[in-house]
């Protein structure tokens, strides 16, 4: 087993309100455990520290990790990623969202291998569909002052800052390249994506996991 990264904090990004969703992706139940314990645990298998950002009373209490909240509420990821770097003790830090189910250690190994051999401010994953996957990604510490100049400027977008700052893109083809599946970035913005994943991680009744 590989070891964990020890100057590298991991942060499950746990806030907004999930309106097409209808409740919290947090609180979504895959095989036996809440999305939001099911991340830190991910995240605790590469990462030397894991926190949570933008707790809400109704998540996971029993989790053993900080219990971070937003510094600006309602700003969306961005400010759960500004809040994060506020908080964090480490240079490097690796952001996941709670609808993001199939991502593996090894995908986030990856990302945050090119982070350090690259020293990029920001080091964001490509789907195959060319999408960038801003809340599968590494932002460093020193990043935060572009961040909220973004917020500042009352844009929420998460791309906003990469302008500003040392951004780099793994191209899927690497990833492809690496093994990869497209499903990999697959994420649950509606009950019906819920449904799928459920579908596709646990077996059905008489099946043999």
């Amino acid at each position: 087993m590989r070891k964990r990264i020890l100057h590298l904090t991991g942060f499950v990004l746990a806030g907004g309100s999930s309106r097409r969703m209808g409740r919290a992706k947090a609180g979504l139940i895959l095989q036996g455990q809440t999305m939001l314990a099911r991340q830190a645990r991910l995240l605790g298998r590469v990462a030397g520290r894991v926190a949570v950002v933008g707790f809400h009373p109704e998540d996971d209490k029993d989790l053993e990790v900080p219990m971070i909240p937003d510094e600006l509420p309602g700003r969306g990821p961005l400010g759960g990623i500004y809040t994060g770097l506020l908080q964090t003790g480490t240079e490097y830090n690796l952001f996941l969202g709670c609808d993001m189910p199939f991502v593996n250690r090894r995908l986030l190994r990856c990302v945050a291998q090119r982070a350090f051999e690259t020293g990029a401010d920001a080091t964001v994953a490509e789907s195959s569909d060319g999408r960038l996957q801003t809340l599968c990604a590494v932002y460093r510490r020193r990043a935060r002052w572009a961040v909220r100049a973004s917020l500042a400027a009352g844009d929420n977008k998460l791309r906003s800052f990469f302008s500003k700052v040392d951004c780099e893109i793994i191209p899927w083809r690497d990833l492809a390249r690496a093994g990869f599946l497209p499903s990999m970035f697959d994420n649950m913005n509606a009950p019906a994506d819920y449904e799928s994943a459920r579908k596709r991680l646990e077996p059905s009744p008489g099946t043999t996991a």
